[in-house]
């Protein structure tokens, strides 16, 4: 038991971790929304927003994935408008 305890604790430093920022991904949509494309620094920002993915009953659910990630991009408490537009093109999509 100690072992095992010993060898999660390990684990935990030696794995990366990686916290979601909203802020980050409002910025990297925002330039997909306008056409600019996606820069290899927003790969992670990106795929943040778009692994939001709700099912029911095995069937994804557009609707419902969209309020997720619309709540997800208003926790950046500067989106300044943008994360309604961002939602509006990329909310309801599986992938993106």
């Amino acid at each position: 038991m100690k072992r095992l305890l010993f060898i999660v604790l390990i684990a935990m430093f030696i794995t990366p971790a990686h916290a979601k920022d909203s802020c980050a991904s409002v910025l990297c949509l925002a330039g997909m929304y306008q056409g600019a494309g996606k820069s290899s620094e927003c790969n992670s920002p990106v795929s943040d927003y778009f692994s939001i993915r709700v099912f029911k009953k095995g069937k994804f659910k557009a609707s419902r994935t969209a309020s997720a990630r619309l709540s997800y991009l208003n926790s950046c408490p500067s989106h300044s408008g943008w994360a309604s537009k961002i939602n509006s093109s990329f909310g309801y999509l599986y992938n993106g």
